[in-house]
């Protein structure tokens, strides 16, 4: 076999190969080439999904005529000179090879005029094959028209999806790249149909807003020449891949496994193994932080301090995750199931399944200080006599400081503690559409289905997951007492045993350093019996035999020791779920209250430690409606 040196046609369709992979891959190239034009307008038009026409059109500072030949050659670029500038790059642009990969490969009109020129230019190529050249009457700025992409290699031409796959893949690729420059106005019409009109807005956020419609929590971080600006959603709104998550490098759309992982990572335990979450991030950094020539494509990066952007990543997302106080919003369907294997279901009981209320609206709710409510107690009182003493936390509640008594298990208090009456409810309640919301602003109905607090406030419905909220202060509560290092250990009189399995017993012992942070005290008695000793004394009413056996009986991923807060985190939330009132419970007037308050000085309180959403909002339109008022 003899060694030949290829053709400039067929080593401009191997190139096209590697950049040019679909409709969406032209566009993607054409759209970057306009903003390194300064484009400030960039239209595009599509004829059945990018196979027969794409067109892009900008206002940008266009091409004189040797310019305009010049850009089709292969390697011909304005945008580096040196080797050295790769290592600088701000361009979208820099390799010069993508007008000469798609011209090998379809039907390319190029028409231009520069701003100091007073005629344009159009040129056009056929297979990598200068056609014409003319002299035309335009205005300033630059048009790409590109046909029948693929007429020369028929076997490509056949794997590419359907018009309408690509136009929905286009769609989304201009959608995301678009949200890191709001001073660009992005429109594209497929088929004469305009589906996507992007105008001009003064900040990422407002542009975040026209791509994410939905209640997304804004999020801001620079550490060490790092910024992450962006928009990420409720964990409850988690999908089951990625493509609802988008990157920005620089203003480079791309997909990077280190930033999502510290993403995920920013959701603390919410988000489950292949769970991921909607939003966006645009990250900004030193040109030299960052090598954007490690793909043909340009769509992934190489970082040089990949621990820092790692690390800036994940404190932006979680900051954001622990803001996370709205409801859901506008919920007009059901939300999609989320597997727990420990998160009850609402069960029916012949207790009373709904509580009305017992006051008028306009009245202060009253609770004696001493009297105890039912078998819950607000506040909580002191332990009797009989009871051991025990180590007291201090609690900071709306700014008041609340002594919590550490009961023995033999005491049971209430499950919700306030640190003040609840507040008196006018009838008419004052409007929070535009300030922060706040459960203490809820007027509570009553219970539903023997797990949900019904409310509203102003013209909307508000429903709160009594299980998913005391999840979520609970695991608050457990959270902030390691912080701080108040994690005691409250010793049982009577060791509670629990028989296993063998092979779960062997699992359990070895996650022993684990439960220990999380103040457990476990000791094996044979191969299939184990004895708690102690338990964490933050929580009083905890179902301990329930969590040390979930815990044994859940599979534990490999090499969790060398991520030890990760798995504490996970067990923190199944110690939650275990000492939180439970569906079919049925908690008073005052309890109800003294919930909403502590959820409004806790973290994330908009979701449960599992990510499932504690409140959802239903418009008035919506409940409308339901019961066809709308019509």
């Amino acid at each position: 076999m003899k060694i030949k040196v290829l053709s400039d046609v067929v080593i401009n369709q191997i190139a096209a190969g590697e950049v040019v992979e679909r409709p969406a891959s032209v566009v993607r190239e054409l759209v970057d080439n306009a903003v390194d034009a300064g484009a400030t307008d960039i239209f595009i038009a599509l004829e059945s999904g990018g196979h027969n026409r794409i067109r892009v059109r900008d206002n940008g500072c266009g091409m004189t005529r040797d310019e305009a030949l010049l850009a089709f050659e292969r390697h011909a670029t304005s945008k580096v000179t040196a080797i050295e500038d790769l290592n600088t790059l701000t361009t979208m642009g820099f390799r010069g090879e993508a007008l000469a990969s798609i011209a090998a490969v379809s039907k390319i009109k190029l028409t231009t005029r520069s701003k100091d020129a007073s005629i344009g230019t159009a040129v056009t190529f056929r297979g990598g094959k200068l056609v014409d050249v003319q002299s035309v009457a335009w205005n300033e700025g630059t048009e790409m028209e590109v046909e029948h992409l693929f007429f020369n290699t028929p076997a490509r031409r056949k794997f590419l999806k359907s018009p309408r796959s690509e136009v929905s893949r286009i769609r989304a690729w201009v959608a995301h790249s678009a949200l890191s420059r709001p001073h660009v106005r992005y429109r594209l019409v497929s088929d004469g149909d305009e589906i996507l009109n992007l105008p001009i807005v003064d900040s990422i956020q407002s542009r975040g807003a026209h791509v994410f419609p939905g209640d997304l929590t804004p999020i801001s971080l620079r550490e060490g020449g790092v910024k992450v600006q962006g928009m990420i959603g409720h964990p409850g709104q988690a999908l089951a891949d990625a493509s609802g998550f988008v990157i920005l490098i620089n203003g480079r759309l791309i997909s990077d496994k280190i930033i999502l992982r510290a993403a995920r990572e920013g959701y603390d335990s919410m988000l489950k193994d292949r769970e991921f979450p909607i939003g966006y991030l645009s990250i900004t950094m030193p040109a030299e932080y960052v090598d954007v020539n490690v793909h043909p494509q340009k769509s992934e990066v190489r970082f040089r301090h990949p621990d820092q952007v790692f690390a800036v990543v994940r404190g932006a997302v979680l900051a954001g995750v622990r803001s996370i106080k709205r409801p859901l919003m506008n919920v007009t369907a059901p939300m999609p199931p989320q597997a727990e294997a420990a998160a009850p279901a609402p069960v029916e009981s012949p207790r009373a399944a709904f509580v009305a209320p017992s006051v008028p609206q306009t009245s202060v709710v009253s609770v004696p200080q001493t009297a105890p409510i039912s078998r819950f107690e607000w506040p909580i009182p002191a332990p009797t006599a009989k009871a051991p003493a025990a180590p007291v936390v201090t609690q900071t509640l709306g700014g008041s400081n609340v002594a919590e008594e550490i009961a023995p298990r033999s005491f049971q208090p209430s499950f919700f503690v306030a640190s003040t009456p609840p507040p008196a409810y006018e009838t008419a309640t004052k409007t929070i559409a535009n300030r922060d919301f706040r459960f203490q602003d809820l007027r509570y109905i009553g219970q539903l289905l023997g797990c949900y607090l019904v409310c509203e406030i102003d013209d909307r419905l508000v429903v709160v997951d009594m299980h998913a909220a005391h999840e979520r202060v609970n695991y608050n509560k457990i959270r902030e007492a390691r912080s701080k290092r108040a994690l005691t250990v409250q010793k049982l009189l009577i060791p509670e045993r629990v028989r296993l399995t063998p092979e779960q017993v062997v699992g359990l012992l070895e996650q022993e350093e684990a439960l220990k942070e999380l103040a457990f005290e476990v000791a094996q008695v044979d191969a299939e019996i184990v004895e708690i000793h102690g338990v964490p004394g933050v929580l009083s009413h905890l179902d301990s035999i329930g969590v040390i056996k979930d815990i044994a009986a859940e599979p534990v991923l490999a090499g969790w020791r060398e991520r030890l807060d990760e798995r504490i985190d996970h067990l923190t939330a199944r110690l939650a779920c275990h000492a939180s009132v439970r569906g079919g419970d049925v908690i008073n007037r005052s309890e109800a209250y003294a919930l909403l308050q502590q959820l409004d000085v806790a973290e994330t309180a908009g979701a449960c430690p599992h990510g499932r959403p504690v409140v959802a909002e239903f418009s008035r339109d919506a409940v409308e409606r339901w019961f066809g008022r709308d019509r």
